[in-house]
This record gives structure tokens, C-alpha cells and sequence, in this order.
């Protein structure tokens, strides 16, 4: 019998904040049983704050300062999706996202960070380089520094001279000096007498001495009232023509906070309890810095939410059993360092301070040291197998059987939806059009990621890619689905995700859903038993390859690979979110533009791979092929997978035994041959066609969207594959 856990509450995690993250970590080394989690954030990468003016100072490269939320995720068996949030119903217990279905939770936690406060000072928002939100300063960074190399930046400010302010100014400093002959002039604007304010007297006194050391200028007394064709105009009348203006100052909520019932302060932070609870609401927790303790308010600072992300799980952890809640009490002191730029640091707590060299080196230790936490995410001990199951590998699928979902739940997803349900009988009636002959096929696969919606439309795609190999169009589906047991409320609103994603892309293709099964069992899995209508003369076949034909692929090969590294929590999310792309683009356009120059030979590549699905095509035609490795389009990370990490799917090696005892010569040796015996998930279509049209198709599929297309060789007489 299958062993699983049962769902029994929704947790939703708006956004990836440190809190979060070390909620994830957490999650993945305690789990909840019967708990499941979902990470609302519309970026993948996560910066980790205390590291930005070491990447400023070129110490460190991007990737070294960002977490990868979604290996994460899948570590901590969560699902990720990438959206923004944009409310909260408070009555129904629901987030609202963009370009997505509500969400259903039963515990909800919001860790979204802040935006800068541009609007209170006239021009800032035109005018300024915010440092907050960091991913967006990353971009706009790079773009200064190409500025500053092209000397058309000769003055810089920073407005701010907190921690943040004058680390940033440091780390500036240092790296135009450092990769600059003519080094633009430095200025650090605050509104107090000094910098660092809330420091001692022996910091500020050590840190304004090598500011003047290093070259930097400070405007003391300078409270910034408006900007203006980079002129920054402060309240007591100075005024200074800037090339650059860096904002370090000042911090707002996000907007769409206001649209809700959440208590928010003057400054639109959500109010919480020494709980983290939001104050009105139990089962809404809030941390970092878009939380407002309003009994125990404390400075916008990454070590309170650092500090804040063990008592978050834990009290999730106890409001969901009923146990008593922990308090969280923000220290009063802790040790500060602060980075000069060069690799040196300054130490302060309890009034002392220290500073040199191995302060920095202290700094990046902790820094790393945190960061590998969720880097080098530890393999969980996996049970124990004994007997005859020892011959199964822990990647092995496995599928089970239960009752069906009950029908007042299916009713209500169908109704929601909009799905027709007034004329659905015991089978779906369908008149063949004069003409036309009927397309059948079926796909089905179990759950490869916990984004339900998502995961429909891929499943979608894949299921019709069947139709247009063919030559047809879609006209009706029939859905396949296993759900998780669990209880009704969840399956309910599991199901309303995988329908929504399901309608989403059918409702595009213009293929209706007339029906299908549901029931619960061991794990998910979602599929199709899908309907099409050509007419005989468009119609397509493995067969009918002929000599010198081009062979043309219209997407790139490497989703199962990177899927398998995905599984084991070590794919880059950014090979994830495009491999994620690829599955979700249609074969539509495609099959259109093959249709319409008349093509007979077609094949969609699924779980054979590349070369599986072309040697069916080879034997069906009684041909051969010559293939140009170098051509073969790859998804980002798919070779570092399978070279670096060593990792590949568990059909990689049935399908190049199948494959191999066709290929007669060529580059055996090449890196990318391995990937054409990787199973792809709705993958694009293959076709042969005569040489004279190949250039005039890849036109036509690239200004179709299908960016990878290319010609990937040529069939030959002899029925062997060769590679060059």
C-alpha cells in the first residue's frame, strides 16, 4: 500500500524574505505532516541584503549574494509560484495574484519587504537610483557602471547616511577607484548632524575620519525637499548638480496592502503582535520588514527578520496544533559590522568598536556561512527498503487508486469555472464534421511540480501536441485526474487550480471540456483524453520522410533533465522558470505554419526524446539521418546537469539503448548527445520538409515565438543516423 499524508491545511507564504526563507529551510528539515505550502513571489532569486555592498565593491559575483527559491521550495516540499500577490481576502481566506486563480489558505504568512518612500520628496521617483528593491537596483546598477566607465558620470550621491547609506557609499567608492583612471566625485547627504546617528560617538567619529580618508564628501544637516534635472535642493538652501543620485532613505509599504482589512500603521506596515501574529487576525502572520511590532517598534534591519524566521515556524507550527505561541523579543543590541569598502569592517556593540581587516573577513564569514544554508541544502535520509524493494531507485513512479471525489465538490469547481454541466450525460456526445477524420490520444502523468495550475496547462499542451503532429486542430478533452487525499476544502480548491489551468490553455486552443474522472488516491496525476478533426489532405504521419528533406525542431531539448536535478533540489531556478516556459508554449502556431506548406512527416517529442521520435520516424520511412550535434537546441542548465552535476532522467538510458543500435558513426564523444535521449514533457514538434522551404518556415516560427526553431539536419538514403 502507498504511505502519504493526507492535506489538512494550506499555508501560503507571500513572498521570499529572509523570514521566509529560513521558514522553508525549516519546513524541509521539520515537516509538518498533513501541512502544504505554497511561496508566492514574483522573482525567483531572493537578494540577501547583507551582502549587497560586497557585490557593489565587486567582492562578490550575483550569484553568490542571491538565494535560489526554488530548489528551496523543493526542499522543503513546497510548491513555488512565481506571480505577484495583489490582495488578501480576509472573509474567504483567499490571495489574489496576478494572471492567476485565488488562492485558498488556512495560515497565511506575508514577508514582502519595502519599497523606497520616493513620493514624499518632488522628483525623486524620476530622478533616483532606490536601492530597495534590490533586484531592481541590480539591474539599474550594471547600467551606472557602464555610465561611469563612458565618463558620463562625474558626480554621484547617495542620500541616506544610515548603515546602508554608508556602506553603500564605501563599496561605490572603492569600485570606481578601483576599475576607473578618472574617478567621479562621492557624496553622502543626510538630514542629521552626522552619519550614523543611532551609533556611538567612537563609530562615528572612526567612520566620518575614513569617509574624509577615502575621498568622500558629506552634507551634513541636508534634508532633501525636492529634485530636479539633477539638482538635489535641500531645506536649509544648499543645492548640488548630481550625474548620479543613489536613495538609501526612507521606507514605504507596499500599496496593495491598503486594498485589504490588514491593520496597517500611518507608515502602511502591518501591525503584529510579539506573536508575529497580525493583530485582529490570528491565522495571519507578518515579518521583516513590512511588519510593525506596535508594542515593541524597531528599525528596518535584515537581523530582525533573520532573528524573526525560527519564532515564525515555530508559532505556525503552534497555531495549527493549538499550542501556546512564542514571543518574540527584538534585541535591543547586536553587533553591527559595517563593510569600508576595501575589505575592511568596523565592529560595534555595547558601545565598543573594532576595527580591520579580519572584522571584514568575520563579516564574510557569517555572510557565506548563512547563505550556504540554503545553498548546500542537506539530502534528507530517505526509509529504508528491504526485500524485493530494493530493486526499485527512488526516482521510480508509483500510482495508486481510490474513491471518487465527492460530487457536490466537483460540482462546485465545474460551476465556478463556468464548464458546462446541463448537458453532460454518461458520455460526451461530439458530431464529426463532413470531411474531417477523428484524432484520438491520451496523456497522463503524475505530479512533477506542486504548482497545480501551472502543471494543468503544461499537461494541457502535451496532451494536444498529440493532435498537432498530425496536422489537426483540437475539439474536446476529456480530464483525467488523481487528487491527493485530503480534506474537502483542499481538494476543492486543488482542483479549482488544475481545472482553471486546464480551461485556461483549452479555452485558447478552442477545444472544449466535456467531461472526465476524478477520484482520490496516493499522489496526483493529471491527464487528457484528447479529440481532434483534419482533413485527410493535411493530414500527417510518422512516415513519409524523403531523401535531402531538412529535418526542423521547433523547441529546445533538456525538460527531463533538469527536472530530474529539479526533484533532487539542485536545478538553478532560472533553468526551472525556462524549461517551465518551454512547456507551456503551444504547438499551435506551429502545426499551422507546417499545415500550410503542406507538410506530411511530423512527430511531436515527448518521452522517447529527440532521437527516440526520430527513429520512429526513420523506420516508418525506411530513411536515415544526418544530424549537426552543434545545431541541437539546448535549455539553459540541461548540460550543466547532466556534465556537472551528473544527474539525468530515469528514461535516459532505455531510450539510448533503443536508439543506439541505428547510429552508425560521428561525434559519440559530444556533449550534446546526450540530450537528444532525454524525455522531454510537451516538447516541440519534428518535421521533415524540402530544403528550398526551410528558411522561409524558421522565418515564420520565430515570428511565431518559437525562439529555439532551427534545422537540425537532413535525411539521408542510407537508414542509419550519423552525426557531424
Amino acid at each position: 500500500m502507498n504511505k502519504y499524508d493526507p492535506i489538512a491545511r494550506e499555508l501560503i507564504l507571500i513572498g521570499g524574505g529572509h523570514s521566509h526563507v529560513l521558514v522553508l529551510k525549516m519546513l524541509g528539515m521539520h515537516p509538518i505532516p498533513g501541512l502544504k505550502v505554497t511561496l508566492i513571489s514574483p522573482d525567483v532569486l531572493t537578494p540577501y541584503s547583507g551582502m549587497l555592498p560586497g557585490l557593489v565593491a565587486g567582492h562578490y559575483q550575483a550569484d553568490e549574494i542571491h538565494i535560489d527559491l526554488i530548489p528551496l521550495c523543493r526542499f522543503a516540499n513546497a510548491r513555488f509560484i512565481q506571480s505577484k500577490a495583489h490582495n488578501i481576502d480576509t472573509v474567504n481566506n483567499t490571495v489574489q495574484c496576478k494572471n492567476w486563480p485565488d488562492l485558498e489558505f488556512d495560515v497565511l504568512s506575508i514577508d514582502i519587504g519595502i519599497t523606497p518612500s520616493l513620493d514624499t520628496v518632488p522628483g525623486a521617483r524620476d530622478e533616483v537610483l532606490p536601492v530597495k528593491p534590490i533586484g531592481r537596483f541590480l539591474e539599474k546598477w550594471t547600467h551606472f557602471l557602464t555610465r561611469a566607465k563612458n565618463g558620463e558620470s562625474k558626480s554621484v550621491g547617495i542620500v541616506g547616511a544610515g548603515a546602508g547609506g554608508v556602506e553603500l557609499a564605501f563599496a561605490i567608492n572603492y569600485r570606481l577607484r578601483k576599475e576607473l583612471k578618472t574617478v567621479p566625485a562621492v557624496h553622502l547627504f543626510t538630514a542629521d548632524d552626522t552619519v550614523l546617528k543611532s551609533y556611538s560617538k567612537k563609530v562615528r567619529r572612526q567612520v566620518s575620519k575614513t569617509l574624509s580618508d577615502v575621498g568622500i564628501k558629506v552634507h551634513p544637516n541636508c534634508r532633501v525637499k525636492g529634485i530636479e534635472n539633477r539638482k538635489l535642493i535641500c531645506e536649509s538652501g544648499g543645492e548640488f548638480t548630481l550625474d548620479e543620485i543613489f536613495w538609501v532613505t526612507g521606507a514605504a509599504s507596499q500599496s496593495w496592502l491598503k486594498l485589504t482589512t490588514l491593520p496597517l500603521n500611518q507608515y502602511g506596515f502591518v501591525q503584529i503582535r510579539e506573536t508575529l501574529q497580525v493583530d485582529g487576525y490570528d491565522h495571519i502572520f507578518a515579518a521583516g520588514d513590512v511588519a510593525n511590532m506596535f508594542n515593541n517598534p524597531r528599525p528596518k534591519a535584515g537581523v530582525y527578520a533573520v532573528r524573526q524566521g525560527p519564532i515564525l515556524y515555530g508559532n505556525i507550527k503552534r497555531f495549527m496544533l493549538g499550542e501556546r505561541l512564542l514571543t518574540f523579543t527584538p534585541q535591543t543590541e547586536f553587533l553591527s559590522l559595517i563593510s569600508l569598502g576595501n575589505r575592511n569592517a568596523i565592529a560595534s556593540k555595547y558601545g565598543l568598536s573594532l576595527e580591520g581587516k579580519a572584522i571584514w573577513q568575520l563579516k564574510n564569514w557569517i555572510d557565506i556561512n548563512f547563505m550556504n544554508r540554503f545553498s548546500k541544502l542537506p539530502k534528507m535520509k530517505s526509509e529504508d527498503k528491504s526485500g524485493l524493494l530494493m530493486e526499485f531507485d527512488d526516482q521510480m513512479q508509483c500510482g495508486g487508486c481510490g474513491s471518487k471525489v465527492s460530487a457536490d465538490i466537483l460540482s462546485d469547481v465545474l460551476g465556478e469555472l463556468d464548464i458546462a454541466m446541463d448537458q453532460m450525460d454518461d458520455a460526451a456526445i461530439f458530431k464529426v464534421p463532413e470531411g474531417k477524420l477523428v484524432l484520438h490520444s491520451v496523456d497522463k502523468f503524475t505530479g512533477f511540480m506542486d504548482d497545480y495550475y501551472t502543471f494543468a496547462k503544461i499537461a494541457a499542451h502535451h496532451a494536444l501536441s498529440d493532435i498537432y503532429a498530425m496536422g489537426g486542430e483540437g475539439a474536446t478533452a476529456l480530464a483525467i485526474v488523481t487528487l491527493p487525499r485530503g480534506k474537502p476544502p483542499i481538494l476543492k480548491a486543488m482542483l479549482k487550480q488544475l481545472l482553471s489551468g486546464a480551461k485556461s490553455v483549452f479555452d485558447d486552443e478552442g477545444v472544449s471540456i466535456v467531461g472526465g474522472h476524478t477520484n482520490e488516491g496516493a499522489e496526483l496525476s493529471l491527464g487528457f483524453s484528447v479529440n481532434g478533426i483534419v482533413s485527410p489532405q493535411h493530414l500527417a504521419r510518422k512516415s513519409g520522410l524523403l531523401t535531402g528533406d531538412a529535418l526542423i525542431l521547433t523547441k529546445a531539448l533538456g525538460t527531463g533533465v533538469i527536472f530530474a536535478a529539479d526533484m533532487q533540489y539542485k536545478a538553478k531556478g532560472n533553468w526551472v522558470v525556462k524549461a517551465l516556459s518551454s512547456m507551456s508554449q503551444s504547438n499551435r502556431k506551429a502545426a499551422s505554419i507546417f499545415r500550410n506548406r503542406g507538410v506530411k512527416s511530423c512527430t511531436d517529442i515527448t518521452g522517447f526524446g529527440l532521437a527516440g521520435h526520430l527513429s520512429e520516424m526513420l523506420r516508418a520511412s525506411g530513411k536515415g539521418a544526418l544530424i549537426d550535434l552543434n545545431s541541437i537546441p539546448i535549455l539553459d542548465g540541461a548540460l550543466a546537469v547532466f556534465h556537472e552535476l551528473e544527474i539525468k532522467s530515469t528514461l535516459h538510458e532505455s531510450n539510448r539503448l533503443a536508439v543506439m543500435q541505428l547510429v552508425e558513426n560521428g561525434e559519440l564523444d559530444h556533449p550534446h548527445l546526450p540530450l537528444l535521449f532525454d524525455p522531454q514533457t510537451s516538447g516541440g514538434l519534428l518535421v521533415s520538409l524540402p530544403q528550398s522551404e526551410k528558411d522561409t518556415v524558421l522565418a515564420e516560427l520565430l515570428d511565431a515565438g518559437y525562439e529555439s526553431a532551427c534545422c537540425i539536419g537532413s535525411v539521408i538514403d542510407e537508414e542509419k543516423i550519423f552525426f557531424k
